[in-house]
């Protein structure tokens, strides 16, 4: 069935349970707006996709250029030397190899990203429980657990999903020397933190070679609006591991589409800029908004997603985002699958456009 038969048809109870429980993705599929997939609605321009329309039939057809090739496209875009760099098929590909394949024992502060928990092999995981109401990393703390627990890297994703809290750099460089003194790897994963407010400034990329324990991974999916291409990084000074991530990947792991798309990049920067300025502004309306709502509590967000605990008198997350598919085509994601206590108490909002947050926002004052 085509997206335009499936317009204004009626989402069957089934569908409506299936989309609300299962894992994320294949929404294209669905007449519905998505405030689930943490995505830049700004970006890639027009000119960008016309290009690549253009280029359709025969990118389709060709192999993808091999690893170290596709690499130095990358290494062009982000601006950090080829061999510090390892290209992957999204973030979700190195995670199995660093917790998997290569057996690490990590710390994992909590809630956060599911795969880093459920990567980790038996016995493999320490989670550091990020206290409520505001969710904040203690680095001391951490840096203490990490030491107490014997792991051989601390996790850290920041700005944090679902949090949406960055942590702050002097933290972060803090916690990298900690470790370091240790001997222990910093994994610490900034796939949001271009829609920061300090932006990609205060990234540890910019301190690899001082910080040699540290691994920065970087999905680019979310700031590029092209989380369908798959593209994602991991950076380090760290050459031993990164050949050994680099030996636990194929030859071609990175498609044809992606490598149009990395080769084109450079041009592109300023209008990437410019998309993260008003997702920020949108962000910013959405968390404005919500707050409105009575007994809403809401963290100020940092990345292009919001995250809040429901009033005392609405229903359960799950029951929430029902409704609202039914009723709305709106779709949206509890926490109720997360290391935390009440998750389905908690909604991760992501931000759209600002009138598609507006509507989102009406929405749960009227149904609720």
């Amino acid at each position: 069935m085509n997206s335009t038969a499936q317009i204004n048809v009626p989402l069957m109870s089934g569908e409506v349970s299936d989309l609300v429980k299962r894992f994320p993705g294949g929404y294209w599929k669905y007449d519905i707006k998505d405030f689930v997939l943490l995505v830049n609605p700004y970006f890639p321009p027009q000119a960008f996709l016309d290009e690549l329309k253009d280029a359709l039939p025969r990118l389709i057809t060709c192999y993808p250029s091999p690893n170290l090739e596709m690499v130095q496209l990358l290494a062009d875009a982000m601006k950090i030397p080829a061999h510090n760099l390892v290209i992957c098929n999204g973030v979700a590909e190195l995670i199995p190899i660093l917790l998997g394949r290569l057996g690490m024992r990590i710390a994992v502060p909590v809630p956060t990203f599911n795969p880093y928990e459920t990567t980790a092999l038996p016995g493999r995981l320490s989670r550091f429980i990020l206290p409520p109401p505001d969710f904040e990393l203690d680095v001391q703390g951490y840096a203490a657990f990490a030491r107490a627990n014997g792991v051989d890297g601390a996790v850290v994703i920041s700005p944090n999903n679902p949090t949406s809290r960055i942590v702050p750099q002097a933290d972060l460089l803090y916690l990298a020397s900690a470790l370091r003194a240790q001997q222990q790897l910093l994994l610490i994963d900034e796939s949001f933190i271009e829609f920061s407010e300090v932006g990609r400034s205060a990234s540890l990329e910019n301190h690899l070679l001082e910080f040699p324990n540290v691994i920065v991974l970087k999905s680019l999916g979310k700031i590029y609006g092209t989380c369908g291409l798959r593209i994602g990084y991991a950076a380090s000074a760290n050459a031993q591991m990164m050949n050994e991530v680099r030996a636990a990947l194929p030859v071609w792991n990175v498609n044809t589409f992606a490598e149009f798309f990395l080769s084109k990049l450079p041009h592109l920067a300023d209008a990437a800029k410019q998309s993260w300025i008003r997702v920020g502004s949108d962000r910013d309306k959405l968390y404005a908004g919500l707050r409105s709502i009575d007994g809403m509590r809401v963290l100020k967000p940092d990345a292009n997603f919001v995250f809040c605990e429901l009033p005392p008198h609405f229903p359960d997350g799950d029951v929430i985002a029902s409704k609202l598919l039914k009723d709305r085509r709106i779709l949206i994601r509890h926490n109720g699958g997360k290391t935390l206590q009440n998750g389905k108490r908690f909604l991760r909002i992501a931000s759209r456009t600002e009138d598609d947050n507006r509507l989102l926002v009406e929405a749960l004052k009227s149904h609720f």
